[in-house]
């Protein structure tokens, strides 16, 4: 009898030792175990491990809660972690994880009311931020998206072209927007005056919100040099067989026209504006065509005083006749008296 009574105490010791690693301490429970902890899962590699072994339906949007956390404001709050079904598709290329807050119960269906959510697709290697069903930032790949859940550059923005007041705002005292849509690029100052647009054809404006030519001005540009490429230049007015224009037509010409020849009008300059390259090229051949003018008037001259000269030296070769004549005519007077 004694036997069996040391036999029952031993195994009530053992049953007891093998239930000991749970143990309370005021109003903690904790586990003294040194191993590992599972909750739906008995070969959990992590000091603690939830598995939800419930598969999670084939249908986009089809959602499967796997852990709560949460507490008590004046309301219940709550962090909640689900695997969502992206697309349809019954592995895992098309699920989700999805991690968002509930309050009282309420914004429980993730990618449609959940709040301010974070998600994240190991198959496309994307990670998104949002709230509700709107998705506000998404990298993907290593590209970063705002307002666009597919960015397809290092930084791609998209947002209403024509909307400046709900983009990006920079700088501090004297705040601005940038917006990208499907124009462009798009800047404005405080007050929604364009400051810079770049738009997707590849023209820029600066003051401007459509850009014409690949770069628009709508103001003043200063700079210390500018280099432009040009098609040709004037300098064949100086080849031998270039047909200056006689200057009488260029005074018809200018009598009628009022203004030079090949030289834009007042009213083409204002219609269409100042092509400073082209400009350049036919001034620059109006004082190349004004230098052979003042060859020509030089060669004149220069005839003029030769001829001129020439006279200066027959006239005192007349004058010289005329002494000797005025001389010999004496002298034979002088003979007859």
């Amino acid at each position: 009898m004694k036997k069996v009574s040391l036999t029952i105490i031993a195994i009530l010791c053992f049953v007891q030792l093998s239930h000991a690693q749970w143990t309370t301490a005021g109003n903690n429970i904790y586990n003294s175990n040194t191993g590992n902890v599972g909750v739906g899962i008995n070969s959990g590699t992590a000091k603690f491990a939830v598995y939800q072994s419930t598969a999670l339906g084939s249908v986009a949007k089809n959602n499967l809660l796997l852990s709560s956390v949460g507490g008590a404001t004046a309301n219940s709050v709550q962090n909640n972690i689900w695997l969502v079904r992206n697309a349809a598709g019954s592995d895992f290329t098309t699920s989700r994880l999805h991690d968002g807050i509930s309050i009282d119960g309420s914004y429980i269906t993730p990618q449609t009311d959940t709040r301010t959510w974070w998600e994240r697709d190991p198959t496309s290697d994307i990670q998104s931020w949002g709230t509700a069903a709107s998705t506000y930032l998404t990298i993907k790949q290593g590209n970063l998206g705002l307002g666009t859940t597919t960015p397809a550059a290092k930084l791609d923005i998209t947002v209403s072209a024509s909307n400046f007041t709900n983009n990006i705002k920079f700088g501090d005292a004297t705040p601005g927007y940038l917006a990208a849509g499907t124009t462009g690029i798009f800047m404005s100052n405080n007050v929604g005056s364009p400051v810079f647009t770049v738009l997707h054809t590849g023209n820029v404006g600066i003051g401007q919100t459509n850009p014409q030519n690949k770069l628009d001005v709508n103001g003043t540009v200063h700079s210390k040099a500018v280099t432009i490429d040009l098609n040709g230049w004037s300098d064949y007015v100086f080849k031998n067989d270039y047909q200056l224009r006689p200057l009488s037509e260029v005074k018809t010409y200018i009598a009628q026209y009022q203004h030079l020849p090949e030289i834009p009008s007042e009213q083409e300059m204002i219609r269409n504006g100042l092509n400073v390259s082209e400009i350049n090229k036919l001034l620059m051949k109006k004082v190349e065509e004004l230098t052979l003018y003042l060859i020509e008037q030089q060669k004149e001259i220069d005839q003029l005083k030769e001829q001129k000269n020439s006279n200066a030296v027959l006239k005192d070769q007349l004058n010289q006749l005329k002494q000797q004549m005025n001389v010999l005519i004496e002298k034979m007077l002088n003979k007859k008296n």
